[in-house]
């Protein structure tokens, strides 16, 4: 069963890029049939620098082994560094994550800050695609969808 475990966390290290990733929870269940690996309880998955927290990770797996797709599912706190120098942080209910297509759906109380480029998207459906630059967000009667980026101090200058 140990073995079972250290080979599925190796092979879903693709979330990330090549660096190993490392998921800890209080239960932990695999569905050999399913390709699913279940992380309930205070799950905490890490690689290099990044991270995500939530009450629940799911890995699915297509069928030669290869992590496809994450679920991060409750209470979802993320950070993510990737090798392009982008520096991620935010929260949601629900994230889903492609690893092939490195793309990101938050669902539920969304909030995503870019820390290098100094901007922020909340709303309650936030979807990131990595490859395209792409960036776009719903809200529902709770509120709009905000984004917030910075002025550029040049700008500032001519309008005086």
């Amino acid at each position: 069963m140990r073995k079972e475990i250290i080979g599925l966390i190796l092979l879903a290290s693709s979330l990330w890029g090549a660096q190993n990733l490392e998921v800890t929870s209080d239960n932990f269940t695999n569905l050999d049939k399913e390709h699913k690996a279940i992380f309930v309880g205070h799950a905490h998955a890490t690689q290099g620098k990044s991270k995500i927290d939530a009450n629940k990770f799911i890995v699915n797996f297509d069928e030669d082994g290869n992590a496809k797709v994450y679920q991060a599912i409750g209470n979802v706190r993320f950070e993510i560094f990737k090798a392009s120098g982008s520096h991620t942080k935010g929260r949601c209910n629900h994230l889903y994550y492609w690893a092939n297509k490195d793309t990101y759906k938050l669902i539920g109380n969304a909030k995503v800050e870019d820390l290098v480029k100094k901007r922020t998207i909340t709303g309650q459906e936030i979807f990131l695609d990595n490859k395209r630059g792409l960036s776009t967000a719903k809200s529902n009667h709770s509120g709009p969808v905000k984004f917030t980026f910075p002025m550029n101090s040049s700008h500032k200058k001519g309008k005086k």
